[in-house]
C-alpha cells in the first residue's frame, strides 16, 4: 500500500499512523474526527479507487491522505462497486482502529477534554438508486464502534477520494 498527500509521496501504512499519531500529540487536549472513505470510477476496463483518510482536528486544521488502487475489472453493477468501496474502507478503518486504539486510550485518560471520533463515509445518499444500499453499507460498522456517513455527511469519500479515483493513473510510482 503507497499512500501520498500534498506534500508527501510514496509512504506506506505505517508512516500513515505515525503522522496521524504526531497530528494528535501536537494537540491531545482537543477533539479530532478521524474518517476513512473510499470512491471509485469505472473507465474502460478497469475501476480506479481512492480512499482517504482524514484527521480533523476540530476547528484547527486536518492532515489527510489517499490510497489509490486500480483494478483490472470493470465494476458495471452499482452493487458491486458501492461494497466494494464499503469493504476496502473498513478494511482500511479496521487497521488504523487497530494501530491507534492504545494511543487513543492513553490520551483519553491523560486529558478530560480528549476525544476522537472515528467514521466511516461512504458514496451513497438517500436520493437515487444507492438509497436502495443504506442499511447494508451502514451495517458494516456497526461491531467496530464506527460512525457510518452518508451523502451529504460522507465528504472524504464524495469529496476527497472523488477527486482522485477520476484519474486512472496511478499517482505516484
Amino acid at each position: 500500500m503507497k499512500f501520498f498527500n500534498s506534500t508527501q509521496k510514496n509512504f506506506g501504512f505505517p508512516e500513515v499512523v505515525e503522522n496521524i499519531k504526531k497530528f494528535i500529540a501536537a494537540s491531545p487536549e482537543q477533539k479530532y474526527r478521524l474518517a476513512v472513505g473510499t470512491d471509485s470510477q469505472v473507465n474502460g476496463k478497469q475501476t480506479c479507487f481512492a480512499t482517504g483518510i482524514h484527521i480533523h482536528r476540530i476547528g484547527q486544521g486536518a492532515w489527510c491522505c489517499i490510497l489509490k488502487k486500480i483494478e483490472n475489472k470493470r465494476y458495471d453493477s452499482l452493487n458491486e462497486k458501492i461494497s466494494k468501496e464499503t469493504i476496502i474502507t473498513y478494511e482500511i478503518m479496521s487497521m488504523l482502529n487497530a494501530q491507534l486504539i492504545d494511543t487513543l486510550c492513553e490520551y483519553a485518560v491523560q486529558h478530560n477534554t480528549f476525544d476522537c471520533r472515528l467514521e466511516a463515509h461512504i458514496d451513497i445518499g438517500t436520493k437515487g438508486e444507492t438509497r436502495k444500499l443504506i442499511r447494508e453499507m451502514v451495517g458494516y460498522f456497526e461491531g467496530l464502534g464506527v460512525d457510518a456517513k452518508i451523502k451529504p455527511d460522507s465528504f472524504v469519500a464524495s469529496s476527497y477520494a472523488d477527486r482522485f479515483s477520476k484519474n486512472n493513473k496511478r499517482a505516484y510510482r
